[in-house]
């Protein structure tokens, strides 16, 4: 592995017009994310345990949507459930051994929705849907009859020519999206998130633009139907969240003394719109989420940053280069920017077949061409070949 450093790094901040965009936890397409990447990890542990290496599958063009529920007679009233639909190939046996799918995916899917959306009931508002398949060009690829029909068991390489771009020091645009959404969130030990708040849902969206020096953050959340009656009594949860949502951002580390606004659910001509649900995702009443569609690996979707459309949740822990190096950069990448104080932007690209921790053009722009020797040691100490059972124990999405 040859890194190269450059000192080219483009500054989100050093221009005019940043925009920022972050996709919630209750966002369908986000949620569509933590799914397939849940259902992967879950799939890639089970196979370790029972066959000591993990089976060729690829989920990640999971769906969710199309529901309808709505509140009548103060009641909420199921129409439609909401549609989950674990789509793509995924290997079901092992040496004529049975893997049941269904029996593994849909409890991980029930659990990581009751936890995040409070009002579903998993058992009667789901139509789960489990249509993977083991089609292949290539023989016994999602059907092996032992560990040699998995060639990448026994050799670490990529499964695609396929690149990684990564970002080490986030904005103060960026960190204020990521801080406003999460300030509705609580975190148990397995790192599955739970609402805050009992007055508004889950499908929580951020749009940061900053002009010049000044930044408005505009947020849409959902107020519950069935908690309000008119609409002063509506504005005035609006208004104790955008309250708290300034003592949050108040809180962000500002060196540029930038200027901002925060305004939840607002019309163009300041007043507030309704937006309200009754289970807290727009899932509820016909909205769709698809893997791939929403944030970046990093969790954000930052206009003026480059950036692939790569879609990593779902794919295999072993050998995608998304998944992987996603994984092993943010690592380094945060380490870099903590121990070092230098802003980096990692490119890396790797080829079908050739090293997956060693890629074959591995790019390092900064903003100081200095401390390289350190550099280049955390970056050797966070890629190698011992990522399996972290990557495997990793509950954290991004």
């Amino acid at each position: 592995m040859e890194l190269q450093i450059e000192n080219d790094y483009k500054d989100p901040e050093s221009r005019n017009i940043e925009i920022v965009e972050r996709k919630g936890i209750g966002h369908p397409d986000t949620i569509a994310d933590k799914l397939a990447f849940e259902c992967s990890r879950v799939y890639s542990k089970y196979c370790m345990e029972h066959f000591g290496c993990i089976l060729h599958h690829n989920i990640d063009k999971l769906y969710i949507g199309a529901g309808l529920f709505l509140l009548e007679n103060n009641k909420i009233v199921r129409h439609n459930p909401i549609r989950v639909e674990l789509n793509g190939r995924v290997s079901n046996t092992m040496n004529g051994e049975l893997i049941d799918l269904k029996k593994l995916f849909i409890p991980v899917i029930k659990k990581y929705l009751k936890s995040i959306i409070p009002r579903i009931d998993c058992d009667r508002d789901l139509n789960i849907i489990i249509n993977c398949t083991q089609y292949s060009k290539r023989d016994h690829w999602y059907s092996p009859r032992d560990i040699n029909d998995v060639p990448d068991a026994n050799e670490l390489f990529a499964a695609d020519t396929s690149l990684c771009v990564l970002h080490g020091t986030k904005t103060f645009c960026e960190t204020m999206a990521f801080n406003l959404e999460q300030s509705f969130w609580k975190y148990d030990k397995r790192g599955y998130a739970h609402p805050l708040f009992d007055d508004v849902g889950q499908d929580i969206k951020v749009m940061i633009s900053r002009i010049n020096n000044e930044i408005i953050a505009t947020l849409c959340v959902p107020v519950y139907k069935d908690i309000y009656n008119t609409k002063d009594e509506y504005d005035q949860i609006i208004k104790r969240h955008e309250k708290r949502l300034y003592e949050v951002a108040s809180k962000i580390k500002n060196p540029n003394n930038y200027t901002y606004k925060i305004e939840i659910n607002r019309l163009p001509n300041g007043e507030y719109r309704n937006y309200s649900l009754v289970l807290g995702s727009c899932i509820e009443c016909g909205e769709e989420g698809i893997v791939g569609r929403g944030n970046n690996a990093q969790g954000f979707i930052s206009t003026f940053r480059e950036h692939t459309v790569e879609a990593p949740c779902g794919k295999n822990e072993r050998y995608h280069t998304g998944r992987v190096l996603n994984f092993m950069g943010e690592k380094a990448l945060k380490r870099i920017d903590t121990e070092l104080g230098i802003k980096t932007t990692l490119y890396c690209l790797t080829r079908n077949r050739g090293s997956i921790y060693k890629p074959y053009l591995f790019y390092l722009s900064v903003n100081r061409k200095e401390k390289e020797d350190e550099i280049r040691k955390i970056i050797e100490e966070e890629f190698n070949e011992n990522f399996m059972n972290e990557i495997l124990n990793s509950t954290k999405l991004y």
